[in-house]
């Protein structure tokens, strides 16, 4: 995405998510965005004007809170963990950050604006097959973002991060495992 381009952004978040949000910001701001940081609930928790996207980071934190945020079509889900997105939120495309919140990927900043703004970046490279059914977008860091996984085409909800460690060849793995047909693909850490 040509940096020229300024992308408004306001990034929602709950308070124990903050060291979580300020990665998150950073890794927007790399992509191009224009983000302003709120814990939620905020004044301007209403319709964002239609040059602003709300980034929503989803976690177990939420569960605490009375309310849930309204559904918009602005909104763009952010996942920190496996905490499933209420019903209202069910819905939207979103993305969910599967090696953990403090490494958030260029990749995966790029398709969350993406997911925003669709008419100002080009499609990204995700391995799997997407399709319009195609909720959850998962970040995998170096392994990749995945729509599915590549061998069964089940959601990349199934597909989950592991590291290990490899004593014959002495070297650490990150691997990624889908749960439904055991396909694997790794890399060196």
């Amino acid at each position: 995405m040509p940096h020229h381009e300024c992308v408004h952004t306001r990034l929602t978040y709950q308070r124990q998510d903050e060291r979580a949000a300020f990665a998150l910001a950073d890794a927007l701001g790399r992509a191009g965005a224009d983000v302003v940081p709120a814990v939620w609930p905020t004044a301007s928790d209403g319709a964002p004007d239609p040059e602003t996207v709300v980034v929503l980071l989803w976690s177990a934190a939420w569960d605490r809170t009375q309310t849930e945020p309204a559904p918009l079509a602005a909104h763009v889900p952010v996942r920190l963990d496996d905490t499933p997105l209420p019903s209202a939120l069910a819905g939207l495309r979103h993305v969910r950050l599967a090696q953990g919140w403090g490494r958030v990927s260029d990749e995966a900043a790029a398709m969350i604006v993406r997911l925003g703004f669709p008419a100002l970046v080009p499609p990204l490279p995700v391995r799997g097959t997407p399709a319009e059914s195609t909720l959850a977008i998962s970040d995998f860091g170096p392994l990749g973002l995945f729509a599915s996984c590549p061998r069964c085409g089940e959601s990349s909800e199934r597909l989950r991060p592991y590291v290990t460690v490899d004593h014959h060849h002495d070297r650490a793995l990150r691997l990624v495992i889908c749960g439904a047909c055991n396909w694997q693909d790794d890399c060196e850490l």
